[in-house]
């Protein structure tokens, strides 16, 4: 009960939704890299925008006190066809420098997310071995 609730409380989940969504993104950024020659191939992303969106309304009604809004785990994101780009004669829209910059921005929110959320536990193993930092 303890551990849990010291494990639930604070920004902890909110890290690690936001680690599972650039995870998840980053398939799909990745997949998308892989098949920017295929003919008539569909990008597929996770809009960044609506994570974040969806983020905010769980943290504002977990602030307030609802009792319903204890866990993070039922946050997602839809899975979006950009439309982006030049459409080229092989029905594809591609733009690979596009794909690296969503590819590098995914991957430093990732990494901010993994420091965050580290340097929570490691505060939180600090006062469970009663040391000061």
């Amino acid at each position: 009960m303890f551990l849990d609730r010291l494990l639930n409380d604070g920004s902890s989940p909110l890290l690690e939704q936001w680690l599972q969504f650039t995870e998840a993104r980053q398939r799909f950024l990745a997949e998308d890299v892989a098949n920017a020659s295929t003919p008539n191939y569909v990008q597929k992303d996770l809009s960044l925008e609506q994570f974040q969106a969806m983020l905010r309304a769980k943290l504002k009604s977990a602030q307030s006190g609802s009792a319903d809004t204890a866990s993070f785990d039922d946050v997602a994101a839809a899975v979006q066809h950009p439309v982006r780009g030049i459409l080229f004669h092989d029905g594809n829209n591609r733009s690979m420098e596009q794909l690296m910059t969503d590819q590098a921005k995914n991957g430093l929110m990732h990494m901010l997310a993994v420091e965050l959320l580290k340097h929570q536990y490691s505060v939180m193993e600090m006062a469970l071995k009663e040391r000061v930092g």
